[in-house]
Order: structure tokens, then sequence, then C-alpha cells
């Protein structure tokens, strides 16, 4: 899910490690803060995996100042992958502070729109990611990343109705979690249903324009082999 989110928004906008840790936190909520920790070893990862790249800094009315992360453990380690990486003053990548700044490659994006188009569906933590960046797929492509997560989304509902909650009133707070499940799929049912039929309908539009722009001879042809009898050429 971190490298799919990653790669997701750098390909996007080209960012310093500190921008997308928080564009990170915009992105995923406060359930699954990213410390830099774990944001640093995934970024060199991916770079020496040829997904990222350091490309020219950002301009300084960009550039935020350190903002804490409230975790002394994530300070130190963002402090340590800072030194880590600054060198004396070589070429791009770095900014005059000696931020590195992450774009994303050629080979990233094909990673993205792999990650993005993978037919198992069944993660409920990364599917949300995918939809955030499913502009990157053709329609033919986002329809079936929703069509995927429906069709698994019914499976569980099906599950669900085969094997109720027991009556035991021991288990009434796990037959309240098992409701809570089912409001939640079908809450996402009718979120997907709605995402398909506007895909669906753009698809429609789209295809109706293109056939409509391509022009169709209508005049009757003339036994002589002239479009139009009164065409003298």
């Amino acid at each position: 899910m971190l490298d799919l989110a990653i790669l997701g928004l750098l390909a996007e906008h080209d960012l310093h490690g500190y921008e997308l840790r928080k564009r990170l936190g915009d992105l995923l909520g406060p359930r699954s803060a990213i410390s830099f920790g774990s944001l640093y070893p995934a970024l060199n990862r991916l770079e020496k995996a040829g997904l990222v790249k350091a490309v020219t800094s950002l301009p300084a009315s960009r550039r935020p100042a350190a903002p804490m992360s409230g975790s002394l453990v994530g300070e130190l380690a963002a402090f340590r992958a800072d030194r880590a990486r600054r060198q004396p003053a070589t070429g791009g990548g770095r900014g005059s502070r000696g931020k590195k700044v992450y774009g994303i490659t050629d080979a990233g994006r094909q990673r993205l729109v792999q990650m993005l188009s993978d037919p198992d569906v069944s993660d409920d933590r990364d599917f949300p990611v995918r939809v955030a960046f499913c502009h990157n797929l053709s329609p033919a492509e986002r329809l079936d990343l929703f069509r995927g997560r429906r069709d698994e989304l019914v499976r569980r509902a099906e599950q669900h109705r085969a094997s109720p909650p027991s009556e035991d009133p021991v288990n009434t707070y796990l037959r309240s979690l098992l409701e809570r499940d089912t409001a939640a799929i079908e809450a996402d049912l009718a979120w997907l249903d709605g995402l398909i039929s506007a895909e669906s309908a753009a698809s429609g539009r789209q295809n109706i324009s293109t056939t409509s722009s391509t022009p169709v001879d209508t005049r009757t042809p003339d036994p002589s082999g002239r479009t139009d009898p009164e065409d003298p050429a």
C-alpha cells in the first residue's frame, strides 16, 4: 500500500520527503500515519528499483520548514536519513539545503498501472488508494477494477448470509460487529454501483462522440461511378 501511494503521488507532482509524508497522511488518514523511519527506506527501495529518481529541487518558496513528527524516534530517523543523503554541492536532485526531491520514472509509471490494475481486489486497505489514482487507468481498466471489487463484496455478503451470527447472549458484541460489517458492505456496494454507472455512462458518451465525428457519405451512388449524379466531374 505504501509503495502504491508513493508512486501515485509522485506521478502527479515531484515532492521532497517532508511534503510527501504530509500528503501520505492526508491520503491514508490518521490511522495509517507514516513516519520518516518507514518513508525513507521505502523511497530508497523504490529508487534502487528504478521506479523513482532524484529530480531538480523545488523552488525555495515551496520548501516548508521541517515539521515535528511528534515522535522522538521519528525525528531521529529523519535526521539520520537526511545526514546520510547529504553530499557536498553536487548535481541535481538536491536543493541548497540538501533536501532530496523525488520524481517518478517511466518504469515507475508502468509499475503504478500494474499495481492499480491488479485483479486481486481483496485488500481492504489498498483499494481506496487504488481508487484515488485510478485516473491513470483506461476507462475499461477502471470498470474492471470497480466490477472486480463489487464481485468480491458480493461474495462476502453471501458468506455473511450463509453464516448467521450465534444467538448466544455472550456474543452480543460479536453480533454487533458482524452487523456493522454487513452494513459497511452494503454501503460500499451502493458506492461502487454509482462509480460503475458513472464510468459506463462516460464511456458511452465517448463512444457516441467518436462515432458521430466520423463523416458518413449518404449520397446515392450513380451507376456511372460518380458519387453525385449532378457532379460534372
